[in-house]
């Protein structure tokens, strides 16, 4: 994969948020619904940060439990449970006026309805020093965004075409589109082009797709004459170990 550090800048993020929220609801308006009611199986969900998270450390409630979530800038946090709950919901610790400790909220997303896997952005609002976040949520079940694959997220409010993987496939605007790779084992670079509704290339590089890998890109930036500007999110899935024979 080509490392994404230029291009990771919270601008990028905000300005586009709107149409990250347009995106999620345009994909699946009917399944942003409530959670799993209590004592049942729950999800597991990885967060990201585009930057470093400087302030206090953010809490996720599960149930009665406020729990301590690690961030890492740029990349995907390890996987959480979360079992009890009916939204994904943000805190930082403190204390209330008789100096006993309270959990503040800072920011919350719905659940997907129907998946056991979501992955949440977490993003300032305003200030950083306010601590209010914006939070949004997908899918991230391997059944809908498997190994091989690369994701194609629109942050633009334009309709764009997709060439890569041999395929070209139209990405509406604040859309998705889930292509597979087609790599050999070794993996290998594949040329990734993004046109707009007249076909005129407005991006163009090279990705690096690998078979246990999968691959979120989000675009954002002006289609229409405008700097594109494209950031990436890996993540590898270690291929199942097979069980012994007898």
């Amino acid at each position: 994969m080509i490392p994404p550090a230029l291009l990771m800048n919270r601008p990028f993020y905000r300005r586009h948020y709107a149409a990250a929220v347009m995106l999620l609801l345009a994909l699946a308006p009917a399944r942003l619904a409530a959670a799993p009611a209590p004592g049942k199986a729950g999800i597991q969900f990885s967060c990201m940060v585009w930057e470093h998270h400087e302030g206090p450390t953010l809490f996720y409630r599960d149930g009665e439990a406020y729990l301590p979530l690690k961030l890492r800038a740029g990349n995907r946090s390890q996987l959480y449970p979360l079992k009890n709950a009916h939204a994904f919901e943000l805190f930082v610790a403190a204390v209330d006026s008789d100096g006993k400790p309270i959990y503040n909220p800072v920011g919350r997303a719905a659940l997907v309805a129907g998946t056991g896997r979501m992955l949440f952005m977490i993003d300032p609002l305003g200030n950083p020093a306010d601590l209010k976040f914006r939070v949004i949520g997908m899918d991230d079940a391997l059944e809908t965004f498997p190994p091989g694959t690369f994701r194609f997220a629109n942050f633009t409010t334009t309709p764009l075409q997709v060439k890569f993987g041999g395929q070209v496939n139209p990405l509406p605007a604040a859309g998705m589109k889930v292509v597979k790779s087609n790599v050999s084992a070794k993996g290998g670079f594949l040329p990734f082009i993004l046109g707009n509704s007249t076909g005129k290339i407005v991006f163009e590089t090279r990705l690096f797709g690998q078979p246990t890998g999968r691959d979120i890109v989000f675009i954002g930036g002006s289609s229409t004459g405008g700097e594109i500007k494209v950031k990436f999110l890996t993540e590898i899935i270690p291929p199942e170990v097979p069980e012994p024979k007898g």
